[in-house]
């Protein structure tokens, strides 16, 4: 036994530390063998105290120094605040919850300054932060400030609503939904469980679940309501990393299972609903950037039939390309599709509400961490889970989701037409993102 040092107070957060090192021996102990191979010294030390390695490896250099022969004094380093809030990292189906609050507003007839949203969202317990921190989450939304009756009020970005207006007309225009494909990709994590649970906070009552979120798995798939999820449709594989599964569900995997999985399984002609994800969004005969050369910008013209040549000035080429790029773009994937028969309708940004599967994606993880509760917690395990949940998915449980997404398609348009009625009987002013900060009178009055 070593030394022990007797008669020192230990801070909150240093028992906290006790625990969770307590808490991880034991779990080792019920697993029969280390959680991470012992090899792997900061990895263990990592998830046994619940921070990064990064951290690990930081504090291991100042108290040892580079040569890790030193001696050094470990000291508590200031605090640094950060610029961006947490209350911005909202998953979908919150903004999704704002959005919806902030046009509740206008079905009421009322506008949505920003001081009313402050007490609005917080008696929602939508939001809880202040009128800075609230301006950059709208904006992230997809809404921006306008000026109306001298006060300043919040409406979504043009593009955005155009975009919905465009889908929500052609989702209405749909006869047969049970012929409507909803596809996404999602993902699941190794140590994926309940988040939250009864408990007395005894060693009988814990989770067995390790510390972090463990290896994560990538996912992809797609189903109707006429046959539930698409047969041999599911894409798993393990993440190589812990950050944005968007930078390895790239285009060439997308492509890939959307020519060899996808589009073979469907035997009848089908609309294909997806968002525009990178990866969803390959073009075909892209438009020329601005610092491409002349040659380029005008080839692209004429292959488009627009007049240009090489006597006109640089600035006057990009105009024209930006002029007529909207119109002239071509999606890699849509072309596929349309070339077996199908059709392509992309949601409007911020908008997975329109995407029935995400509800499926609720019902697959809600199994899988309800039954993700012993060792060994493993990628192999949460794939297995995975499966079983595909396979509970029933077509009745499609088909009352895409139901409940047609009527929410159809409520909605009807909701934009009543706005739209409210706005025409009002001069909007739309301000300069300069103005769109600053904080006025008549907006923390209003």
């Amino acid at each position: 036994m070593s030394n022990r040092k007797r008669g020192k107070t230990l801070n909150s957060q240093s028992r906290e530390l006790i625990i969770k090192l307590h808490n991880y021996f034991e779990r080792e102990y019920q697993n029969g063998g280390p959680l991470i191979p012992i090899n792997r010294v900061q990895d263990r030390v990592a998830d046994a105290l619940g921070i990064s390695r990064q951290t690990v490896s930081k504090i291991n250099k100042e108290k040892f120094g580079p040569s890790g022969s030193e001696e050094n004094k470990l000291r508590t380093p200031r605090k640094k605040w950060r610029k961006t809030s947490t209350m911005l990292d909202i998953d979908n189906f919150d903004s999704d919850a704002i959005r919806n609050h902030v046009y509740g507003y206008y079905t009421r007839n009322e506008y949505p300054t920003r001081a009313k949203l402050l007490v609005s969202l917080k008696e929602a317990g939508l939001f809880n932060g202040g009128k800075t921190t609230l301006s950059a989450l709208m904006k992230k939304i997809g809404f921006q400030y306008c000026a109306t009756n001298k006060r300043k009020i919040l409406m979504e970005r043009g593009d955005i609503q155009l975009k919905r207006y465009d889908f929500l007309r052609e989702a209405k225009k749909i006869t047969d939904w049970n012929n409507v494909v909803f596809l996404d990709e999602t993902w699941l994590n190794a140590n994926h469980t309940l988040s939250r649970t009864w408990t007395d906070n005894t060693r009988a009552s814990s989770s067995k679940a390790p510390m972090g979120k463990g290896s994560r798995l990538i996912i992809c798939h797609a189903g109707s309501a006429g046959n539930g999820f698409v047969e041999n449709g599911l894409l798993s594989f393990q993440s190589k990393n812990t950050t944005d599964y968007h930078e390895e569900m790239n285009a060439a995997v997308f492509k890939d299972w959307f020519t060899t999985q996808l589009l073979p399984s469907l035997s009848e002609p089908s609309i294909i609903i997806m968002d525009n994800a990178p990866y969803h969004s390959v073009q075909v005969d892209k438009a020329p950037a601005s610092n491409e050369k002349k040659s380029v910008h005008v080839a692209w013209l004429e292959r488009h039939g627009i007049e240009a040549n090489m006597e006109m000035m640089k600035p006057e080429l990009e105009k024209l390309v930006k002029k007529n790029k909207e119109e002239k773009i071509r999606y890699e994937i849509d072309e596929l599709a349309q070339a077996n028969g199908h059709q392509v309708l992309r949601l409007p940004p911020y908008h997975c509400q329109y995407n029935a599967i995400e509800l499926i994606w609720a019902q697959i993880k809600g199994y899988a961490a309800r039954h993700n509760t012993a060792p060994p917690f493993g990628i192999n395990k949460i794939k297995t889970l995975l499966n079983e949940a595909c396979d509970r998915v029933t077509k009745e449980d499609w088909e009352k989701v895409v139901e409940k997404t047609r009527n929410l398609i159809i409520s909605d348009f009807d909701r934009d037409i009543r706005i739209d009625n409210i706005i025409d009987n009002e001069v909007i002013v739309y301000l300069t993102d300069d103005n769109s900060d600053s904080d006025s009178s008549d907006d923390e009055s209003a």
